[in-house]
């Protein structure tokens, strides 16, 4: 299973690192099973930051005016926009939390050799994302509100 670093690069919204890094162990280990495609890096680094840095990386490496969700670069970098996962969230009626979860496994399924260039890569892909997601929001649910010993 490849090691993982969190970064937080913004201030614009406070992140709870903690709970990420236990969902994104589980992502990890779901879309190594799912996809064989391409093994994960040996190491997975994820960058939160800001429209306004997302936005010069877009420019910078992929030659796009504007800002995005996320970025993946595939020595292992996952570059997620916090702002724009805040501004996803409303619009979708979401929670921010579930937005920075999906933008992640999307991340790691390009770096697993899936691609959402085509109709029929970004549906395949959309699904993969979201049945992982929902996969393990539901384990997680599950653990919490079990009840204690003895009960």
């Amino acid at each position: 299973m490849p090691s993982l670093a969190l970064v937080n690069r913004q201030r614009k919204k406070r992140l709870d690192l903690v709970r990420f890094r236990s969902f994104a162990v589980l992502a990890m280990e779901k879309v190594s099973k799912m996809v064989t495609a391409v093994p994960l890096p040996e190491v997975i680094i994820v960058v939160f930051v800001s429209d306004a840095r997302i936005k010069g990386i877009h420019r910078e490496f992929m030659a796009v005016d504007g800002s995005t969700d996320v970025i993946t670069f595939q020595h292992g970098e996952i570059i997620i926009s916090v702002e724009t996962a805040e501004r996803q969230a409303k619009g979708f009626s979401t929670s921010f939390s579930r937005e920075l979860r999906l933008y992640f496994v999307h991340g790691l399924l390009h770096l697993a050799g899936l691609d959402d260039l085509t109709e029929d890569g970004f549906t395949k892909m959309a699904a993969a994302q979201e049945q992982i997601v929902r996969e393990i929001e539901e384990v997680s649910v599950s653990v919490s509100v079990k009840p204690p010993p003895g009960m």
